[in-house]
């Protein structure tokens, strides 16, 4: 199988597959004065998160099978329920739309082409002992 150049972005956001997001993630999104493209469900999110002051102590699923490993969330992308700004731009933007909607439609080629660019991931350029970190909130270096 062969992908454009986009596919480098639709691949890894793949990852979100697992997981959640906390409010505080996505905040612009819901703060923005004409709804983010691709939010079909900001109301909900709102509704969810205002309560918390945006702090990060909600967590909302990435996407509705949030335990598994599957393609659910390029599912739910397309249908405008990604949780993050990059959900819905693998969607709009023309050079990842037919990667995503191809990904949606089959969960073997999600598999297939993860497992190949997770391979490529992890055995680039590891950092060891002193020359990386494990990061305490993930948008900051530790100092």
């Amino acid at each position: 199988m062969r992908w454009s150049a986009g596919c480098g972005f639709c691949v890894p956001a793949g990852g979100h597959t697992l997981g959640v997001g906390h409010c505080r993630s996505f905040e612009s999104r819901l703060q923005e004065s004409d709804p983010s493209p691709g939010l079909a469900f900001g109301a909900e999110l709102e509704a969810a998160c205002a309560a918390t002051e945006l702090t990060d102590l909600v967590a909302l699923p990435n996407d509705l099978t949030n335990f598994v490993f599957d393609n659910q969330y390029y599912i739910d992308a397309r249908n405008g329920r990604g949780l993050f700004t990059i959900d819905a731009e693998l969607v709009l933007d023309s050079r990842t739309a037919d990667i995503q909607q191809t990904f949606a439609n089959d969960q073997q080629a999600f598999f297939d082409t993860f497992t190949t660019a997770f391979v490529k991931m992890t055995s680039r350029g590891v950092l060891t002992g002193n020359e990386g970190q494990i990061r305490q909130n993930c948008h900051f270096v530790n100092t």
